[in-house]
């Protein structure tokens, strides 16, 4: 008995062993940490960031540092200057403190303000309008952290959300870094949390730790934002009413330091960030009056708000571009035919309507068009199949491609069903003609069926009641 207990006993063993080894390769592939999944499926994003394809004669007039206009749909810049040179932007870590909360934290999330995160607050620029000042041992709703945050720059809250995130701002910190890592930022690093650089110690006794990115890696970042449904909500508002508990319940209203940059832009500007400090960023998405849809940068060396500047961006986009279309579906492709295994040549035609972006004085495109086939075709070929790509390309190196097909439909004529209705699709009078005899035929045969049954019954039952008399 000892022996089966013990034979058992390993087998036990060995299956546990195996389920260990299992679960170990599992976790190979499992993403780790909620850094790496904040901004899951992006991974093809860093190849869309190419400052090369840019229409470089735009000329705006401005007295920005850096500039960026980024073409969300067409993934490229429209107009940028100093796009690569190194920023530094004290309010950086706050952008990534809400887009870190809204992946990895609970929304409706109540926050502890710690002595440390109180300390950080007492230097906010000025009373809040709610007259809420941070104490230690307050519990907070995580969004009116996030509110007082962006829109009052207040290092407290900034602190108590990296303290929720992480265990301690140095681990909060080391977070951020390798998001932004995992994001496919290269020149962008976070040094510190507090923007207040007589606050900390270290940046105090050493000035060259900065928050740095440059305006290709904001546009990157804050392409990768959008995905987040509550980044677009905290992006997307300047004024937030709140019911905080602050040693009783009451509202507060919130508004945000650039609010009038959504009525100036008259609707134009759907999301926005703004950090005013020894170097001033306006970062906003947004679809222009032309329906152009864009992320500007625009950057500035001392304090302003930049409204100015973002909103004559969106106007400068809608004066220099247009879109229109470059080929229509249905529209036939222009000198060349295609053969189809039986012998038949056959033209192409467009299979979608695509329009393009460019400058209004220019129809930007080259002679270099490209066709992609593999003929002959095999049958049958209808109408809608695709057969090959048509490659046009930009005088930016942009190129777009177009499917094309066969413009009539090709069927196989070694079936006779096939030939019938090729036969019958040239001839549509014939085949009404051919689907009006059938009917007519139905509704024969339906007729002598029905007879015939009425018939057998009514024998059925004279021959039953005929046998009932005997």
């Amino acid at each position: 008995m000892n022996k089966i207990k013990s034979a058992y006993a390993r087998k036990n063993e060995k299956r546990q062993l195996l389920l260990a080894i299992l679960l170990a390769v599992l976790l190979m592939f499992i993403p780790c940490g909620n850094a790496v999944r904040i901004f899951a499926g992006q991974s093809g994003l860093n190849e869309t960031i190419n400052p090369d394809l840019i229409y470089r004669n735009l000329e705006i007039e401005h007295g920005l540092y850096s500039v960026g206009v980024y073409d969300t749909v067409g993934e490229q810049f429209l107009y940028g200057e100093n796009l690569d040179t190194t920023l530094q932007i004290p309010g950086l870590s706050r952008l990534f403190l809400a887009g870190l909360s809204a992946e990895m934290l609970d929304l409706n999330l109540q926050v502890f303000i710690s002595g440390n995160a109180a300390l950080a607050d007492h230097d906010l620029s000025g009373v809040p309008p709610d007259e809420i000042t941070l104490s230690e041992g307050q519990v907070l709703p995580l969004e009116y952290l996030i509110y007082r945050m962006l829109f009052y720059h207040s290092d407290g809250a900034a602190v108590a959300i990296a303290e929720t995130l992480a265990s301690d701002e140095e681990s909060c910190i080391e977070l951020m870094n390798s998001t932004a890592h995992d994001l496919g930022l290269r020149d962008t690093h976070i040094s510190f949390i507090r923007a207040g650089i007589e606050d900390n110690d270290l940046l105090a006794a050493d000035r060259s730790l900065q928050n740095t990115t440059t305006v290709t890696d904001l546009v990157k970042f804050m392409l990768n934002l959008q995905i987040l449904p509550a980044i677009q909500e905290w992006l997307g508002i300047y004024e937030a009413f709140l019911v905080v508990d602050d040693g009783g319940k009451r509202l507060v209203s919130m508004r945000s330091p650039i609010s009038h940059l959504w009525t100036l832009s008259e609707g134009q500007v759907q999301q926005a960030y703004n950090v005013q400090d020894s170097t001033s960023l306006t970062l906003t998405s947004g679809q222009t009056k032309e329906g152009f849809s864009i992320i500007t940068v625009a950057v500035s060396q001392g304090k302003g708000n930049l409204i100015q500047n973002t909103t004559q961006l969106y106007s400068a986009i809608d004066n220099y571009y247009e879109t229109s279309p470059l080929v229509s579906a249905g529209e036939k492709m222009e000198g060349l035919r295609e053969r189809a295994e039986n012998g038949d040549i056959f033209e192409l035609v467009y299979l979608e309507t695509i329009y393009f972006m460019h400058p209004e004085d220019d129809l930007f495109l080259t002679q270099d068009i490209q066709y992609q086939g593999n003929p002959p075709y095999l049958l049958p070929l209808t109408t809608g199949t695709i057969t090959g790509q048509v490659v046009f390309t930009l005088k930016n190196g942009m190129k777009i491609s177009v499917d094309v097909g066969p413009d009539r439909d090709i069927l196989s004529s070694r079936s006779q069903v096939a030939l019938f209705l090729q036969n019958l699709n040239n001839n549509p009078n014939l085949a009404w003609l051919i689907l009006l005899l059938v009917v007519v035929l139905i509704m024969i045969m339906a007729y002598y069926l029905l007879r015939n049954i009425f018939r057998i019954l009514y024998y059925w039952r004279h021959i039953w009641r005929s046998g009932r008399r005997f």
